[in-house]
């Protein structure tokens, strides 16, 4: 009886040995049929919070109006940006996924593996805090989790909260993963550039926030948690956007502690810093400036710029340099570039099909 017990528990060992090492092989297969080393650019698109209704945004009557038509789009022709996007094969990838550290600590760009055929984008968004001076506007108030648990936006109409899943980035991007998973390589999102001098995602977390800043934090905790848990990265974009070429070493050391104070205690560190306004400070001749060493020293291995062209590599480029620093740019998407820089644009989409002619009343 024990013998037969002994084969019987030896044979199903076998039996599920033999179904693993199947399942392992056509495992492999699917990888080398479908997944390529992937040696082209690493593209980066960027813009800002999106126009949820331009028929406020762009009315003649609104103080914001030249800033908005200038610096950012509508939820409509970022959804068809993402359409062409998909049509020509670009797949959304985590920008943490590009990099690795060396020995050093320095960053240093990594292979990529992608799904075949496809072309790796960073789309990240600036300046997602929904402050304040541009509520009833245009934009959306502030991120939340409706009913279902799902990431949405609120805003108040005339005294009246409106909830959706499609006036955002957040939730448009939610909704056209869902059904297009093939545009997302790994889960990835996109990258959200956060301040800090008004709080974040619509929710006053600052410190000058004296009255209701810890229920405020008590609230945008589960949003976070669900943006990380969905795929979306966090960059630092500063505390105040200020101009790096004009603020002190002294007024950034201040920018660098309200951020680690008010700022990383909700969203976790983050090694990815975007310089506002796509200024950089980086080398005095082929030293290190003071600015870029506080950086370092907080953490940040990789700086994001802005530029028409696509650039991902190492500066300065002087040989003699005793240190490189990995830098990437970012191609702007926002009404002037919609109205201006075709051109640059066409590799991933024609702007001037995607331009809302009606409300930036433009013939183009």
């Amino acid at each position: 009886m024990k013998n037969i017990k002994k084969y019987l528990i030896i044979s199903i060992i076998i039996c599920l040995m033999s179904v693993f090492a199947l399942n392992f092989k056509f495992n492999i297969n699917i990888y080398a049929e479908e997944w390529e080393e992937y040696k082209g650019d690493v593209h980066h698109l960027f813009t800002h919070c999106l126009l949820a209704f331009p028929e406020i945004a762009f009315d003649e009557n609104n103080k914001m109006r030249k800033h908005f038509a200038n610096d950012c789009i509508t939820k409509d022709e970022f959804i068809q940006i993402l359409e062409a996007l998909y049509e020509n094969n670009y797949a959304l990838i985590d920008i943490n996924q590009t990099f690795t550290l060396d020995k050093n600590g320095n960053a240093i760009k990594k292979k990529l593996w992608v799904p075949k055929g496809k072309k790796p984008l960073i789309f990240s968004f600036d300046d997602v805090v929904y402050d304040q001076k541009k509520m009833s506007l245009g934009m959306v108030d502030k991120i939340i989790l409706d009913e279902n648990g799902c990431l949405a936006t609120s805003t108040i109409i005339r005294g009246n909260e409106n909830i959706s899943d499609s006036n955002e980035f957040i939730p448009i991007i939610e909704s056209f993963v869902k059904k297009h998973p093939d545009f997302s390589i790994g889960g990835a999102k996109g990258l959200i550039c956060l301040t800090g001098y008004d709080g974040i995602l619509g929710y006053r977390t600052g410190e000058k926030n004296t009255t209701t800043r810890y229920s405020e934090i008590e609230k945008v905790k589960p949003i976070i948690k669900k943006l990380k848990q969905n795929g979306w990265s966090f960059a630092c974009h500063s505390f105040g956007h200020y101009h790096m070429k004009k603020i002190s070493d002294k007024a950034f050391s201040k920018e660098l502690r309200q951020w680690n104070e008010q700022v990383v205690p909700l969203i976790g560190k983050t090694q990815i810093y975007v310089y506002p306004y796509g200024e950089w400070e980086i080398f005095n001749g082929n030293n290190l400036c003071n600015k870029h060493k506080m950086l370092k020293e907080n953490g940040f291995k990789l700086f994001c710029g802005v530029g028409m062209k696509q650039f991902y590599s190492y500066l300065p480029y002087s040989a003699d340099a005793d240190e490189k620093v990995l830098f990437m740019d970012r191609t702007c998407v926002d009404g002037y570039t919609l109205t201006n820089q075709r051109h640059n644009l066409l590799p991933y989409f024609d702007s001037y099909k995607v331009a809302d002619k009606k409300y930036r009343k433009i013939n183009i």
